[in-house]
C-alpha cells in the first residue's frame, strides 16, 4: 500500500512537471532556458554533492559559462561555492576539516578583509546585472569567489592514485578556451553552444572579418598553448619530453608553441618562454649537455624564422614583434601603438597613486560616467584608454592591485605571493616522491604566472583564481604542506661532562 501511496505522488509530481518542460522546450526563450536549467541543476544536486570537487578541479582553467544566468557566471564560480558550502558543513558537522595551510590562510584571509572593507568604503559590492545601480560589483565577486574556490579545493585531500588525472585535468580544461574559434569556424549552426562557451575570445576574428587588417589574432590559442605545454611538463617533465623513440611528445611542445603563435599576442608567447625556462632551471638540466643540445637546436629552428618573418602570417608575426626582426610595417606599426597606448595610460594613472594609496578606489562605477566617458571616446574627445580606466583595466600587475586597494591590497598580494612559493617549492622539495613532477610543474607554473603578473601584464580581479587555484590544488594533492623531517634530537644531559646510564 505504502509503496502505491509513493508511486501517486510521484505521478501527481511527474506529469504537471513534464508538461510545463514541454511547454518551455516548444516556447524557447531567455525565461524557458533559464527555468530549463534551474530544474536540470535540481535533479543532478546528488551527483553535484558527491562530484563537486574534482568538477571544481576541473572546471576552474575552463571556458565554460552558465548563459542564462545575468552576469555569464563561469562554472568554475558556482562550483567553488557549493565545494565551500558542503566543505563547512562537513566542518561544522564534525566529519573531516579543511586541510591545513596556515602559511596560506593569513595572506588570504587579510587580502579578502581589504577587498571587503574597500567595497564597504567605496560604494559597496553592487552588481549591475541583478539591478544594482553601479557597474563593478563582478570584479568583487570574482574575488570572492576565488577565495571561496581555494576553501573548497583545501576541503579534500586527492588520493595518490588519483593525483595525475586531477592534474590532467586541471590544466587540460583549459583547452576549451579554443572551442569558441572553432564554433565561429563551423558556423551559425554551432552558436547555440555560445550558451556555455563565451564568445569572448572572438574579438580579434570578428575585426579581422569586418575591417582589412592584415592581423588576425585567435585569442584562445595563447591560453590552449600554455596549457598544453603545462600539461606536458606535469606528465612527463622535460627529460621525458625529449625521447626519440617518443616523438608525439615533442610534437606536443611544438603544437602548444605553434598556438601561441597564432594567437598574436607578444606576452603569450613570453608566458610561454617563462614556462619552459623555470622547468628546465628547477629540474636541474642547466647542468648537463642538454643545455648546449637545447641552445643549438633553438638556434637551428629560430633562425629561419628570424630571416622571413615579414612572409609568415600577420598574427605570427605580431607574436614576434617585440624581437629585432623584419616585419610587415603595418604590423610593426599596429604593434608599437598597442605599447604606445599602454605607456601613455600609465603616464596618467601614475600622478593617481597618492589619492588612493591608504584606501583605494575600489570598482564601483557610476553608470552615467561610463556613458558619458564612452561616447566621448567614440566621438574622439577622449583618449581611447580613458574606458579602461574608469573600468580598472590598467593593463599592469601592480597597478591593477595598487589603485582599487590602496598600498594595503598590494602588501597582501605581495604576501601571498611570497608565502605560495614557499609553500609550493616545500611541496616540491619535501613531498611524495610520486607527485615529483606534478609539485614541480605546479611551482613553476605559479613562478611564471608571478613574473608575468609583476612585469609584462596582470589584472588583480582575474588572476587572483589562477594564483588560488594552483595553491589550492597543491595543498589538495600533498594533504596540506610538506616540512622538512625533525632532525634526530640528541638526548640532553644534565651537564657536559654526563653519560648516559648503561642499558639494563
Amino acid at each position: 500500500m505504502f509503496k502505491i501511496h509513493r508511486l501517486l505522488v510521484a505521478y501527481a509530481v511527474a506529469i504537471p512537471l513534464a508538461l510545463i518542460l514541454g511547454y518551455l522546450v516548444a516556447t524557447p526563450d531567455m525565461a524557458s532556458v533559464a527555468v530549463l536549467g534551474m530544474v536540470f541543476l535540481v535533479l543532478v544536486i546528488p551527483l553535484l554533492l558527491q562530484w563537486s570537487h574534482p568538477l571544481l578541479i576541473f572546471c576552474w582553467n575552463s571556458a565554460f559559462v552558465f548563459g542564462f544566468v545575468p552576469g555569464d557566471i563561469q562554472m568554475w564560480i558556482v562550483f567553488a561555492g557549493l565545494t565551500f558550502a558542503i566543505g563547512l558543513v562537513h566542518r561544522f558537522m564534525g566529519h573531516k576539516s579543511f586541510l591545513r595551510a596556515p602559511e596560506l590562510v593569513k595572506p588570504i584571509l587579510f587580502l579578502a578583509a581589504v577587498v571587503l572593507g574597500t567595497a564597504r568604503i567605496r560604494g559597496g559590492l553592487g552588481v549591475h546585472a541583478f539591478g544594482n545601480s553601479n557597474y563593478g560589483g563582478r570584479n568583487y565577486f570574482m574575488i570572492i569567489a576565488a577565495v571561496m574556490g581555494y576553501f573548497g579545493l583545501i576541503s579534500q585531500q586527492i588520493s595518490t592514485a588519483k593525483s595525475a588525472r586531477a592534474v590532467k585535468w586541471f590544466f587540460l580544461a583549459g583547452m576549451t578556451n579554443a572551442v569558441s574559434t572553432i564554433l565561429y569556424a563551423i558556423g551559425p549552426i554551432a552558436y547555440f553552444l555560445f550558451w556555455i562557451i563565451p564568445a569572448s575570445n572572438l574579438s580579434g576574428q570578428i575585426v579581422y572579418s569586418w575591417t582589412e587588417t592584415n592581423i588576425t589574432r585567435i585569442e584562445g590559442f595563447g591560453t590552449t598553448g600554455a596549457f598544453l605545454m603545462c600539461f606536458a611538463l606535469a606528465r612527463w617533465g622535460i627529460g621525458s619530453l625529449f625521447q626519440w623513440d617518443k616523438p608525439w611528445r615533442m610534437g606536443l611542445i611544438a603544437l602548444s608553441a605553434l598556438l601561441t603563435l597564432f594567437s598574436g599576442f607578444r606576452s603569450d608567447l613570453v608566458f610561454l618562454v617563462l614556462l619552459f625556462a623555470f622547468q628546465f632551471l628547477i629540474e636541474g638540466w642547466w647542468r648537463t649537455a642538454l643545455l648546449p643540445i637545447m641552445l643549438v637546436a633553438g638556434a637551428v629552428c629560430l633562425t629561419p624564422m628570424l630571416f622571413f618573418a615579414n612572409k609568415l602570417p600577420g598574427a605570427v608575426q605580431r607574436s614576434l614583434a617585440f624581437l629585432p626582426v623584419t616585419l610587415d610595417p603595418a604590423v610593426r606599426a599596429e604593434a608599437e601603438a598597442s605599447t604606445r597606448w599602454r605607456y601613455d595610460m600609465w603616464a596618467e594613472i601614475w600622478p593617481e597613486i597618492p589619492k588612493y594609496l591608504l584606501v583605494g578606489k575600489g570598482y564601483a562605477v557610476d553608470p552615467d560616467e561610463l556613458y558619458l566617458t564612452v561616447t566621448a571616446t567614440q566621438q574622439g574627445r577622449l583618449s581611447g584608454y580613458e574606458g579602461s580606466m574608469l573600468a580598472g583595466d590598467y593593463h599592469n600587475g601592480p597597478l591593477s592591485i595598487l589603485i582599487p586597494f590602496g598600498i594595503f591590497g598590494l602588501a597582501g598580494f605581495l604576501w601571498l605571493l611570497a608565502a605560495g612559493a614557499k609553500v609550493l617549492y616545500w611541496n616540491f622539495r619535501f613531498g611524495d616522491p610520486r607527485l615529483k613532477k606534478m609539485n614541480t610543474t605546479l611551482l613553476v607554473y605559479f613562478l611564471a604566472q608571478s613574473v608575468f603578473f609583476i612585469v609584462i601584464f596582470g589584472a588583480f580581479n582575474v588572476q587572483l583564481s589562477v594564483f588560488l587555484g594552483i595553491l589550492g590544488l597543491s595543498i589538495s594533492l600533498n594533504g596540506g604542506v610538506c616540512r622538512k623531517p625533525a632532525a634526530a634530537r640528541q638526548p640532553a644531559y644534565s651537564s657536559p661532562m654526563a653519560m648516559p646510564a648503561p642499558a639494563a
